[in-house]
């Protein structure tokens, strides 16, 4: 489908890599504008050129009303919010660093807060919707995560908030939490055909997800087919957060 002047426009940010650039392709493919935001201007701009979308480089962390009125002023209206650029920095939970700790907390819970308020009348005049990413560590704990998995479960509160809070206004908003999904970051893990194979044999569906798997969850939540689902979290990962009863030992 080719986007035209009258296409919803969505922002999507840390769109320029990973998971974000995949959901970027995939609501570029379904005849969305696309804002690529990413504080890596190189990233973002080859994503965009790629899809045919925008590139804007900015950190998410930065003031949030310039950013959705840059975001605004590309092509003068704003149906779509992906909330997608995250952190995570690995240690110990009984070590904590504060910086480890705050910035996590920024870019994970403040950010989304941030700019999904700066958007909301944007959104409200097209009755558009939020989609934030969670992770399944918002229910299952990353083990070395530090700070990620409370991050991710308070993107959830956060959902669940906002979309009690913004419903009357027309705006849903829902997240999604990836699973174990094969991006370029991750790809030196998946290149183990060793590790590969054990993480695969894991999951019920069988195979390791990939970031459009991510993006077509977020294109159903974003379009008029889920006009009536708001303030859920739909774990998208094969299965794989629900397997603990295979661990448990039978008679």
């Amino acid at each position: 489908m080719t986007a035209d002047s009258s296409s919803p426009v969505v922002a999507v940010t840390g769109g320029g890599s990973g998971i974000g650039a995949g959901i970027a392709a995939v609501l570029a493919e379904r005849g969305w504008r696309v804002v690529v935001v990413d504080r890596d201007r190189s990233g973002a701009e080859e994503v965009a050129e790629r899809i045919g979308g925008a590139a804007l480089p900015a950190d998410v962390t930065g003031p949030a009303a310039a950013l959705v009125d840059d975001v605004v002023g590309r092509y003068g209206r704003l149906d779509g919010l992906v909330n997608n650029a995250g952190v995570i920095r690995r240690h110990p939970l009984a070590e904590p660093v504060d910086a480890d700790l705050d910035g996590t907390w920024a870019v994970n819970v403040g950010a989304i807060a941030r700019l999904s308020a700066a958007a909301l009348p944007h959104l409200a005049a097209t009755q558009g919707a939020v989609v934030n990413l969670a992770s399944m560590a918002a229910r299952v704990p990353q083990l070395g995560g530090g700070i990620y998995s409370a991050s991710k479960a308070a993107v959830v509160a956060l959902t669940q908030q906002s979309a009690v809070e913004w419903g009357p206004l027309g705006v849903r908003v829902n997240a999604v939490g990836p699973g174990m999904i094969r991006t370029a970051m991750a790809e030196a893990v998946y290149a183990d055909a060793d590790l590969h194979e054990r993480r695969r044999r894991m999951v019920p569906l069988g195979r390791i997800g990939l970031p459009e798997d991510i993006g077509r969850v977020v294109a159903f939540l974003l379009s008029p087919d889920a006009g009536y689902v708001t303030g859920q979290h739909i774990v998208v990962d094969g299965g794989l957060s629900d397997t603990l009863v295979r661990y448990i030992p039978q008679p």
